[in-house]
């Protein structure tokens, strides 16, 4: 028997832009036990620059509160990953199913990811425009 994929979207149950800083978590327990993730995706919308930038990827492993971050930084894990942006890029994508696991069976250790924006320019994210997570389940 086949199975068909569903696609879902998440949007962000916590999220922090401190300009080229971005913390973020998503609430992904709520999917059914019965259900196998196949692909976790993030996607980060990006200012618009004219010049190279790189994107760091950190897992955030204390809990944080967007109130109190200004005061209180989670600690972060060893960069996972990292992207080079060309000028004009409008979004880009990491994949996320090495954490998928559990952030969705062990919901209080899910703190989310850190994404920092390096550039020699002035862009910053937007609090405007929050990342989201596009998941794929049988």
């Amino acid at each position: 028997m086949n199975s068909i994929v569903k696609t879902s979207l998440f949007i962000p149950n916590r999220f922090f832009v401190d300009g080229k800083e971005m913390y973020v978590s998503f609430n992904i327990a709520v999917i059914p036990e019965d259900m196998a993730l196949i692909s976790m995706t993030l996607y980060v919308p990006l200012p618009v620059g004219n010049l190279e930038a790189q994107l760091y990827l950190h897992e955030i492993t204390t809990g944080w509160d967007e109130q109190h971050i200004q005061s209180v930084r989670p600690t972060l894990s060893e960069m996972i990953n990292r992207r080079q942006i060309s000028p004009g890029t409008r979004e880009e994508s990491f994949h996320l199913e090495h954490l998928a696991h559990g952030w969705r069976f062990n919901s209080f250790e899910n703190h989310g990811v850190y994404v920092r924006l390096e550039s020699a320019d002035q862009i910053q994210f937007s609090p405007e425009e929050p990342p989201y997570l596009i998941l794929g389940t049988v």
